[in-house]
């Protein structure tokens, strides 16, 4: 090689690196994918010191709190949040860009409060299901918490439409550092498990107040609110809150009602070892995810090139699995005695059936993938709400008699069972052809945000 090619190496290798830091697409997902690491590691943090902090009950009804917060925000608000990344880029003026904001946080806020009240009614006070939220400061604070986490979750998706990846780093790192300091204040003045649900609120509440400080105003766009054509906006909002979304719902609901079922039919001391050893097993559960969607978006742009698509995003996360699953295989009992002695006794037989579950729901996440790419919505759904109700359905008879391995035993069913639907019907899952049009895009970046949202949160 001549002393020009070796300096022409490097310099080739510098500016596509410069090139793809300067794609729009390439800076949302890296902020995208920063964000999910960091603020993992910062909740991994937050329940390391909550473990040593307070009692293993506590930490178990806090869990099942915090869990019912994020499955409320999700089923109530992910679709007036998520319609934005489709409308934003669509809009003409200013003023419209601000309408549209404006009708987003709206919906948003207003389903996720009246969520939360339906959820304290029903499960606080009337069938005891959580009693953390039948009191006065712990029903105050989750409905408070589930308007903040509302509001988060739409300054999110306007991150993406906006390709402002930094900002929804930015705000999901105040929201989960800030935690760590808050879970000391109110050690004194409230209950453990409100103490920990309290640093959640106010952390919420901070980093949008940070954001709101940060936000600035580019070529006219503000969070300053505008209710000029509400009505309109309304109802156009309706037509976003079935279809694609209820895809999202499906396939990340399961990670949030599991805890409130294992506090529901066993223990809060159970729960917070369940918690705990899912949250560290959940890492499987984003990798495969956040890879799928990032890779297909590229199918909107070249359809044809949908075979190899498939087969990069397999070896991507075969790739990016490998890893954490030898970590957790012979270092899964080291990881869990951090968090005590006792969760190792009682969590690794889980962790253990969590990390085996990741080769099948790695199959299913690229299916759900390709089917949502080329419009075969309906099939995605059933898939996700097959094996959703499997896994919940099943956990719910079986943690009674096999206690919270029960709950990995029907996930891996679950997934298994997906899994063998997609192989038995492969070429008909990924012989698709994707449409041409840029909504594919949108549509799939939906599915990344909520990724790094459940990371940053567990």
């Amino acid at each position: 090689m001549s002393e020009h090619d070796v300096d022409a190496a490097p310099v080739g290798l510098s500016a596509k690196l410069r090139g793809a830091l300067t794609d729009p697409m390439m800076r949302n997902s890296l902020a995208i994918m920063t964000s999910t690491v960091l603020t993992s590691m910062l909740g991994y943090a937050f329940w390391l010191i909550a473990a040593r902090l307070f009692s293993r009950e506590v930490n178990g009804t806090a869990a099942a709190t915090t869990s019912a917060i994020q499955a409320t925000v999700l089923i109530a608000s992910i679709g007036a949040a998520a319609a934005l990344v489709e409308w934003l880029p669509r809009c003409t003026t200013a003023l419209e860009w601000r309408q549209r904001v404006t009708t987003a946080m709206l919906v948003s806020i207003v389903t996720a409060t009246v969520g939360a009240v339906f959820v304290v009614g029903v499960l606080g006070l009337g069938f005891n299901t959580l009693p953390q939220l039948a009191t006065p400061a712990g029903a105050t604070l989750f409905c408070a918490a589930c308007a903040f986490f509302a509001v988060g979750l739409v300054i999110d998706y306007i991150a993406v439409a906006e390709h402002r990846g930094g900002l929804l780093l930015v705000r999901n790192m105040v929201l989960c550092g800030l935690r760590i300091p808050l879970i000391f204040i109110p050690v004194l003045a409230l209950s453990g498990a409100d103490s920990i649900l309290f640093a959640w609120t106010v952390a919420a509440a901070l980093s949008l107040v940070c954001t709101v400080a940060t936000f600035g105003s580019r070529s006219g766009h503000s969070l300053r609110p505008s209710f000029t054509e509400l009505p309109l906006h309304l109802r156009q909002m309706a037509s976003s809150l079935i279809g694609q979304h209820l895809i999202t719902v499906t396939a990340m609901l399961a990670g949030y009602v599991l805890p409130v079922v294992v506090y529901a039919r066993l223990s809060a001391t159970d729960n917070a070892y369940f918690y705990i050893t899912w949250m560290l097993g959940s890492i499987f559960f984003i990798i495969s995810p956040a890879i799928s969607a990032a890779l297909f978006v590229e199918g909107a742009a070249n359809p044809h090139a949908m075979p190899q698509l498939v087969r990069r995003c397999f070896m991507f996360v075969g790739a990016l699995l490998t890893g954490p699953m030898i970590v957790y295989l012979i270092g899964g009992q080291f990881i869990l005695g951090l968090f005590g002695a006792d969760y190792v006794v009682n969590g690794y037989g889980l962790l253990l059936v969590l990390t085996l579950s990741a080769i099948p729901d790695a199959i299913t996440n690229i299916a759900v993938a390709v089917l949502r790419v080329t419009d075969r919505t309906y099939t995605a759904l059933m898939l996700n709400g097959g094996m959703l109700a499997g896994c919940v359905i099943g956990a719910w008879i079986v943690l009674p008699s096999m206690g919270i391995i029960g709950v990995g035993v029907c996930w891996l069913v679950s997934q298994l069972a997906g899994a063998a639907w997609v192989i038995a019907r492969w070429r008909n899952v990924f012989g698709g052809t994707a449409p041409t049009d840029g909504d594919v895009a949108e549509r799939t970046m939906e599915d990344i945000v909520p990724v790094a949202i459940q990371a940053a949160d567990h």
